[in-house]
């Protein structure tokens, strides 16, 4: 059974705060997202789209009209940082004004700039002799910005047997260091991307902490994320589904149990999420999140960051 699609019994957890939409890279409109959360019996959903904000308008107004709480949220890419581990880190940010000028001007240089490296990813494909029209890439991500999956998706359909599969041409081809990978002509800080989401008036979260494996000290690395004004860290969130090299099992419960902690002693905020990606990934919507009562709790830390202001 296609588990993203599925909406005939409950949702694992009423509140899933890490979602995509078809504004990044997900498969689900906005509204159809919301929709399936209403038929799934959930609370609460974050629309989180990769370096965009265009699906939360509409998503919110579904929320209003079925009943289900949505919550404003981005997820930004940050600045690689090879030489301190620091490589494809995302810091989300919820209850943000989508609307917010520094906010929407930050996003539009940063999607500019995630075109011009997808097309010249796509070029690089090209020269090494992949069947890659850039056309079709960009149609596959219609109205949002084409991502490495949509290169992935092409590629694959068009040159059958080349790659034995999405994840070796993502590991020696487009991602960090593969023949064919080019950095992007602007990446925002993580000093930056927890400014401007602070200045939307939402709370700055870095995302699935437990994926850096290449920093050596991560935990000092959120202290001084956190001197920088980072207000949470992403708890539940189904490492194994989405980033195997870090485990299974107790080794995962262990470590999102000690991310959990080290939020809690430093007066940090709590999220969870699926990273549901739509008929993209085969995890559904609500499959990890956050309990009614821990969404509670994250509301509560929400109004101390605000009167702290």
């Amino acid at each position: 059974m296609d588990m993203s699609t599925s909406t005939d019994s409950p949702a694992r957890y009423p509140v899933d705060l890490h979602v995509h939409t078809n504004a990044s890279d997900g498969t689900d409109a906005p509204a159809e997202l919301v929709a399936k959360a209403k038929a799934a019996g959930m609370l609460a959903v974050g629309i989180t789209d990769h370096d965009s904000v265009s699906g939360v308008p509409e998503a919110l107004e579904a929320g209003r009209r079925l009943g289900v709480q949505v919550v404003a949220g981005v997820e930004l890419s940050l600045a690689n940082d090879p030489a301190h581990g620091a490589v494809e880190m995302h810091l989300l940010g919820y209850f943000i004004d989508p609307d917010h000028p520094a906010l929407k001007a930050t996003i539009q240089r940063m999607m500019a700039a995630r075109v011009e490296q997808k097309l010249a990813i796509v070029r690089n494909l090209q020269k090494l002799g992949f069947d890659v029209p850039e056309e079709e890439v960009l149609a596959l991500a219609g109205q949002g910005v084409p991502g490495r999956m949509h290169i992935a998706q092409v590629v694959m359909r068009r040159n059958p047997g080349r790659i034995p599969g999405p994840e070796v041409l993502f590991r020696e081809y487009i991602s960090e260091g593969g023949k064919a990978y080019v950095e992007r002509s602007y990446q925002l800080s993580l000093e930056e991307g927890i400014r401007v989401i602070r200045e939307a008036g939402g709370m700055p979260v870095l995302a699935h902490p437990g994926a850096y494996t290449s920093v050596p000290d991560i935990e000092g690395f959120i202290r001084s994320a956190v001197a920088l004004g980072l207000a949470g860290l992403e708890g539940p969130y189904p490492y194994d589904r989405n980033r195997p090299f870090c485990g299974k099992g107790d080794m995962l419960d262990a470590m999102i149990g000690r991310f959990t902690a080290l939020a809690e002693s430093l007066g940090l905020a709590v999220t969870g999420g699926s990273d549901y990606h739509g008929a993209r990934k085969n995890i559904a919507l609500g499959e990890q999140g956050l309990t009614a009562q821990a969404f509670e709790c994250l509301l509560a830390v929400r109004e101390a960051l605000a009167e702290r202001k």
